[in-house]
């Protein structure tokens, strides 16, 4: 679906320069991307699936990693691997954003921090060691959501910035929190391009599906939003999901008009949507912006209008009382019980970058017995427990 892999060359370029992505499941979009930005250019890629290939390649080949915190660990035992056998590797991604210094001191020849756009474009023309960092704003409509050129497709960008800056998230410390809409004319022509090329289902990727268009990123352009949904379908669209996988929305951005239109051109019955905590003390804590009320509102109207609300809570927090745990636990069972909700659990991770890097999560035997329970009887699902071992794990990492 993504494309070619190993040994396939993409492009071979005169210039000699010759790049090699390694792919996995969680940077295949922004490799998408990435080489959708750069197709211009003249260089040599391959796509690599096998970590164990990379150590084939000849040496001459820089060597590209893409990851997250989360996957920091396997990374770097890779990276380090590789720089002993004397490949020149360059990183981009949340990790490397937020500790590039620490990855050039570790042996990387470069590291791309924020958005890479830009900068890699530039160590294309320029391979240079260093930290390499875009000084301006990236505009979405300056490069394409993906690399038709190389086979590359992936959900398209339709939003960029978080307004928000909750203290556990890497989003805004990554792309800044101004938003930055794709135009709806891009969009659709990408979409009718897609179409041509016999992919037909749309999806898209954004902090908050509901507000695209919107100036400030949470209030819904209703309009713009109808032009969007209406111009993928009439392109040829067979199927368009939005405010599901890849994206999910705010409770404030919730609307019975955003809701119909939903119902009225997309293919989701589920709409994802982030609450956190139970406790008003925990959302002020974490710097939400909204209030539980708030988004139980936002729920019961999801529900109200035929979706299954799939609702994202987060356990573990440090400074969590047993009272605020309970209270998440509790309106984890009054969403299910009364308006149909999934509660998708996740760990608290200490993400680099964020106000919260320095924390380690706290989840007791007692309350993962309860939540444990909630799982069995299909109220909570996700990767709670394997995220458990992952935030262990940043945590050893850093120090």
């Amino acid at each position: 679906m993504f494309g070619k892999s190993f040994n396939t060359l993409l492009k071979k370029g005169s210039s000699g320069l010759k790049i090699a992505f390694y792919r996995t499941k969680s940077n295949r979009y922004s490799i998408a991307a990435l080489l959708g930005a750069t197709e211009d250019l003249d260089f040599s890629v391959v796509l690599v699936d096998d970590k164990e290939k990379l150590k084939s390649l000849s040496r001459d080949t820089y060597i590209a990693l893409s990851f997250m915190s989360p996957e920091a660990h396997e990374h770097l035992r890779l990276a380090k691997e590789l720089i002993n056998k004397g490949y020149r590797v360059i990183a981009g991604g949340p990790h490397a954003s937020a500790r590039g210094e620490q990855l050039l001191k570790a042996g990387f020849f470069a590291v791309f921090i924020g958005e890479a756009e830009e900068s890699f474009r530039t160590f294309i023309t320029r391979p240079e060691p260093g930290l390499w960092k875009t000084s301006e704003i990236i505009d979405l409509n300056k490069f394409p959501p993906f690399s038709m050129k190389h086979g590359l497709f992936s959900p398209i960008e339709i939003t960029r910035g978080c307004p928000f800056s909750c203290n556990y998230c890497q989003t805004p410390r990554l792309f800044g929190r101004r938003i930055r809409h794709r135009s709806l004319e891009q969009i659709i022509a990408f979409s009718r391009k897609s179409v041509e090329l016999g992919r037909k289902v749309a999806r898209f990727i954004s902090p908050n599906a509901f507000g695209y268009g919107s100036a400030n990123g949470v209030i819904p352009d209703v309009k713009t939003i109808e032009e969007l949904l209406k111009g993928v379908r009439e392109v040829g669209m067979r199927e368009v999901y939005f405010g599901s996988f890849p994206s999910d929305v705010r409770p404030e951005s919730v609307t019975e008009d955003v809701l119909e239109l939903v119902k009225n051109y997309c293919d989701n019955r589920t709409i994802v949507i982030g609450l956190q905590s139970g406790s008003e003390r925990i959302l002020k804590l974490l710097r939400r912006g909204h209030t539980v009320e708030g988004a139980v509102k936002a729920i019961e109207l999801i529900a109200r209008k035929g979706f299954t609300p799939y609702v994202d809570m987060i356990f573990g927090f440090p400074f969590e009382t047993q009272e605020d745990i309970q209270k998440s636990l509790e309106i984890s069972l009054k969403l299910h019980e009364k308006y149909g909700a999934i509660i998708h659990g996740h760990t608290f991770m200490p993400l680099p970058g964020t106000p919260f890097e320095n924390l380690k999560a706290v989840i007791s035997p007692e309350n993962l017995k309860v939540i444990g329970r909630l799982a069995a009887r299909g109220i909570i699902k996700g990767q709670w427990q394997r995220q458990i071992e992952i935030s262990k794990k940043i945590g050893n990492l850093e120090a």
